[in-house]
């Protein structure tokens, strides 16, 4: 082949067909040819340009030959791979990167690490004390509203035991250890962290702290932290008082239960942001906790909350705290530093305060009383306490001359150097050296908290002689890798133990339900828990907590451990409902259809990460994701891009949407009879607003359980809810759609008196009815507060014509008809508004929120400070960029807050068609039901209108018609 013929007319090379090589040889050709060592010398040629002349190489005798391979060059490990042209496809490199993912700051993440943080206590004592001394172990979950310094309050305790962070300067927050937290300084998380902590009288304690978030989007992480935990520590901001989160949490603590210990932290801003005189400070201290008590006084559960109900630092639930400063003090720890004047706790603080009586004290004589003579004494809390609290700070931040010898009083001695630092090293330098420690904090949980060993005896799912020998366990919720791609199961241990290489039964969040919902599994890993890494331990016994590896297969939020051939036949504790306010919603879907598959893993993963998250396949076939708030979604989003799914996605996201119920105004209009498939069957079904709150509430929280004898259930309904005894022994089924309330209920209004097949098929037609109350006919949406009677029934005697395909879906349609005669109506998510801001603030976010058909229920001044407190409520359709919007406003003056209150009716009539819908205007007031109903059938792909004719025949349609019982 000459020099033209070798090229194309487009340039290519052709080549030879000489030189073609086969698939083996490209094969082979993995393979480097060997080199020959020889000794011998070419008589023609160069030879020194002479390969096989060359004498050794690295030390191989001459006239060897060696053959060299890809693991012989490159090590082992190395991929082989063969890429021909046209057999790779276009959107697949040949070699993939590796894509490192770090979701989380871990300093450990694997077992072999030896790398662990040093601390102040020996890792295996703290398991000793765990195994052999269980009243030592506490559980405590440090709740409160954001920015209320519960994250830095741990990270006291973790500073104090960790020896290495010791000499840390700037915040620590050792517990944010998601990307997100860190990047945003927002807990999002509840993380937890095992310290070996000492009380005043240096005995030791297995403390298992929970940190949780504060905003109110992610109550589901602090719900999980209390079904966690055997008692609360609620944060406060001295300043800002008791918030609206504050009064959440501490009815959900109530609701289960749990004692209660409060620490006032931020006691420095009463001096540096308030400048508040020592008097005015003593005043606003008790206001805080007057207004603790009030609530817990009028709370919903303080007829059946057990614990002690009343904080004062008298019973010993109360602490005083400034995290910032690094320090935590009681009545005792003043008490032991003036413990050669004799005094006692009971001097330092009052709570029988009798016509405005205090206890004074009298510098004079060095004696309290109850008398101010005149005002010539002040309040000994005020004198002892708070006045050498101000002098430390301002003495400190001034550089006054009297530090030195005000220190000296303490006990404690700086070095020269140290007044020449700045103020506010200086003044962390002085509370650190005085208060140190944890000590008061510990002091505090031990007496107010029982042991997690104690609790577990009362609250967990077995019973009997071998309690403490069978193993029962809590899946607590799953936490995930630092890369994202695996998951540990939180557990706290009721009874028994867990060992790694042990085989245990999971049972699913569904084993309830359904009894094949379980797993058998080898626990493969065992961890406590440290912030940002992980203690390796190869048991843990009971009223511990753990992570657990290697048990997550068929668990989404929760679930229970227990031994492999044990029975649970005892009730099993519930979990906390996390989703029941996640009314937030978006649809998502892939940029490229091909990745759907990636998309539907990361949802998987989405879900296990998140306990409020809910993901739910449309019938149009929209993947929608629902949240609690905003704040929620974007963080869901975020790592749902970057980390949940293995290959970063291009994801279309919709704009905010919310969920809508479904619900009816008036009794059903007509008797409908409805007929199954094979006309052998009929029923007739109405419908009518379940207008009874307290039976509702009841059904919401769980009090209710109708798989206990009937006659239990009627003695319950009689003498709780004033039911006559025919009514309720009428009560069949109950229903909380997407096991949120409202609920739905479901009678027995019928007259036989041999109701034998009736009940044959009690079970199908409660399917039925669960079936309709979860996809109402108006646009698919929950049925809600709404009570459907059976009045009639006609079932055949064959098995057959009366099997569940026969029955249901009849019980549907009758559900549907009743309903559609009920007059119905649309119900739409409400938000209720918390904002905090300055006086001149409050005018514009009034504007704000009328605009979004909002109102301003209360607007009242925290007490010794300029700010505001603005409650409110807003349509959760209305609220997309509402926090925003105040903000942009307000120009930064005002935090807003919105959690999720109830369920309202939308204006106007969804079935009426002559209403006005303007397009690419606002929709009148009047008509939104219509508007949202036809907007949302249209999203979800459900074609026409909303009707009767649907679920019942033509003929009996038209004579309603004719009748005027419906509309035209």
């Amino acid at each position: 082949m000459d020099g033209d013929d070798m090229y194309d007319e487009f340039g290519n090379y052709l080549g030879d067909s000489d030189d073609e090589v086969s698939d083996v040889e490209v094969e082979m050709a993995t393979e480097i040819e060997p080199i020959i060592i020889s000794d011998q010398s070419k008589d023609n040629g160069d030879v020194e340009n002479d390969d096989s002349s060359i004498h050794s190489i690295n030390g191989v005798k001459q006239g060897t030959v060696v053959k060299h391979t890809l693991q012989s060059t490159f090590g082992e490990g190395v991929e082989t791979i063969i890429s021909r042209p046209f057999d790779a496809m276009v959107d697949e490199p040949v070699i993939k990167p590796k894509i490192v993912k770090e979701l989380k700051v871990e300093v450990s993440t694997t077992i072999d690490d030896k790398s662990l943080p040093e601390v102040t206590f020996s890792r295996d004592y703290l398991q000793q004390i765990s195994h052999t001394v269980p009243d030592r172990i506490r559980n405590v979950a440090i709740v409160g509203g954001l920015h209320s310094g519960k994250t830095t309050l741990v990270d006291l305790f973790i500073l104090h035991t960790h020896s290495s962070l010791a000499s840390s300067v700037s915040p620590l927050r050792y517990t944010d250890n998601h990307k997100l937290e860190v990047d945003r300084g927002l807990s999002i998380k509840m993380s937890p962290v095992s310290l070996l902590l000492n009380d005043s009288n240096d005995r030791s304690f297995a403390m298992n702290i929970l940190d949780s978030p504060g905003h109110p989007n992610f109550l589901d992480e602090t719900l999980a932290a209390m079904h966690a935990s055997d008692g609360i520590s609620l944060v406060v901001d001295v300043v800002e008082g008791l918030s609206p989160s504050d009064k959440t949490i501490l009815g959900e603590c109530m609701k289960r239960n749990l004692p209660i210990c409060v620490v006032l932290n931020k006691m420095d801003r009463l001096v540096l942001d308030l400048r508040l005189p020592v008097q005015d400070a003593y005043y606003k201290i008790r206001h805080v906790l007057d207004e603790i008590n009030e609530w817990i006084d009028t709370n919903e559960w303080s007829a059946v909350y057990s614990h002690e109900k009343e904080m004062s630092p008298l019973t010993g639930n109360v602490l005083f705290a400034s995290a910032s400063l690094r320090c935590v003090f009681s009545l005792e720890t003043f008490v032991k530093m003036y413990n050669h004047n004799s005094l006692s706790v009971n001097d330092l603080w009052s709570d029988d305060l009798d016509d405005g009586d205090d206890l004074y004290y009298n510098s004079d004589t060095k004696t309290v009383s109850e008398t101010s003579d005149a005002g010539k004494f002040k309040q000994t809390f005020v004198a002892m306490v708070l006045e050498p609290f101000y002098k430390l700070i301002t003495y400190s931040i001034t550089g006054d001359e009297r530090l030195p010898s005000l220190l000296n009083d303490f006990g404690i001695k700086l070095k020269k150097e140290c007044y020449t630092w700045d103020a506010q090293e200086l003044v962390k330098e002085v509370f650190t050296r005085i208060f140190w420690g944890g000590s008061g904090w510990v002091d505090m949980i031990s007496a107010s908290i029982p042991s997690g060993f104690s609790s577990s005896k009362v609250n967990g799912p077995s019973s009997g002689e071998d309690h403490i020998t069978t193993l029962s366990a809590s899946i607590i919720k799953l936490v995930e890798s630092s890369s994202g791609d695996s998951f540990f199961a939180l557990v706290k241990i009721h009874s028994g133990s867990l060992k790694t290489n042990s085989k245990v039964k999971i049972l699913g969040e569904n084993f309830l339900e359904d009894d094949d919902d379980y797993r058998v599994e080898t626990i493969h890993e065992l961890y406590l828990p440290g912030g940002r890494y992980r203690v390796p331990v190869t048991e843990v016994t009971a009223g511990g907590i753990a992570l657990v590896s290697g048990i997550d297969s068929i668990i989404s939020k929760g679930g229970w451990i227990v031994d492999v051939n044990h029975a649970t036949t005892t009730k099993l504790p519930q979990f906390p409902n996390y989703n029941s306010s996640s009314v937030f919603k978006v649809a998502v879907e892939p940029q490229v259809p091909g990745d759907l598959p990636k998309l539907v893993e990361g949802f998987r993963r989405l879900n296990k990460a998140y306990l409020a998250s809910l993901i739910k396949v449309e019938e149009s076939g929209e993947h929608v994701v629902f949240a609690p708030g905003e704040l929620y979604m974007d963080c869901m989003l975020h790592d749902l891009r970057y980390f949940f799914c293995d290959e970063k996605l291009s994801l279309k996201v919709s704009d905010p949407m919310t969920r809508f119920s479904e619900t009816c105004s008036n009794s059903s209009a007509a008797k409908i009879t409805t007929y199954s498939p094979s006309s052998h069957n009929e029923i007739s079904i109405t419908a009518e607003p379940f207008e009874e709150p307290n039976l509702a509430c009841a059904l919401e929280q769980g009090q209710l359980d109708l798989s206990q004898p009937s006659k239990i259930t009627a003695k319950y309904l009689r003498d709780e809810h004033g039911w006559d005894s025919l009514s309720a022994r009428s009560l069949w089924a109950f229903h909380l759609p997407d096991n949120t309330g409202p609920p739905n209920i479901l009678l027995d209004d019928t007259l036989q008196s041999d109701k034998t097949l009736l009940n044959s098929v009690k079970d199908s037609i409660s399917l039925g009815f669960k079936w309709s109350t979860n996809e109402g006919p108006l646009c698919d949406e929950p049925i809600r507060r709404t009570k459907f009677k059976i009045l009639d029934a006609v079932i055949s005697g064959s098995e057959i014509q009366r099997s569940g395909t026969q029955i249901i879906p009849m019980t549907r349609k009758a559900c549907y008809a009743g309903f559609m005669t009920a007059s119905p109506r649309l119900m739409e998510p409400v938000y209720s508004v918390h904002v905090t801001c300055i006086s001149q603030a409050v005018p514009a976010i009034s504007r704000i929120l009328a605009k979004r058909r909002g109102t301003v229920t209360s607007s009242s001044g925290i007490p010794a400070t300029k700010l505001y407190r603005v409650e409110g409520s807003v349509p959760v359709i209305e609220s997309f960029g509402l926090e925003t919007d105040i903000r942009l406003q307000t120009q930064g003056q005002a935090m807003c807050f919105l959690e999720f209150s109830q369920w309202d009716l939308v204006p106007g009539n969804p079935l009426d068609k002559d209403c006005f819908l303007p397009s690419l205007r606002p929709v009148p007031i009047e008509s939104l039901a219509r508007d949202f109903v036809m907007k949302t059938r249209k999203r979800k792909g459900l074609s026409g209108e909303p009707n009767l004719q649907k679920f019942i025949g033509a003929e009996l349609y038209d004579k309603l018609k004719e009748s005027g019982l419906i509309d035209k």
